[in-house]
């Protein structure tokens, strides 16, 4: 081997040692780090999505509040009326059936 092979050789070894020293560096050094480049970028955004669904969410929930409420204070009249309707023709009908003797039996049979 001549010496420029040797070079070669030393030098090849010799970046091939420091890059793998620089990766275990680098690794060591930003593991378990959210501040990494792309892992800060990708958890910023994370949290910006997270706080504007929760607010999305929030405004959902007020607005089917405010809607049943609504729906409650007309549901709620009409309901009373239609149950006071069917009392009335309830005690209508129990009337009529007793003046019929009793509604059986009576009535055009044809």
């Amino acid at each position: 081997m001549d010496s420029a092979s040797i070079a070669v050789i030393a030098t090849s070894g010799g970046l091939t040692i420091g890059g793998f020293l620089t990766w275990l560096t680098t690794r060591r050094a930003s593991s378990g780090r959210i501040g990494t480049s792309e892992a800060g970028v990708l958890w910023t955004q994370a949290q910006q999505m997270r706080s504007e669904l929760t607010t999305q969410r929030d405004k959902a929930a007020e607005q089917r509040d405010r809607l049943l409420e609504s729906q409650a204070n007309l549901v709620l009249p009409a309901l009373a009326t239609i149950t006071e309707a069917l009392r009335v023709i309830t005690g209508t009908l129990t009337r009529i059936e007793g003046r019929n003797g009793g509604g059986q039996g009576s009535g055009p049979q044809g």
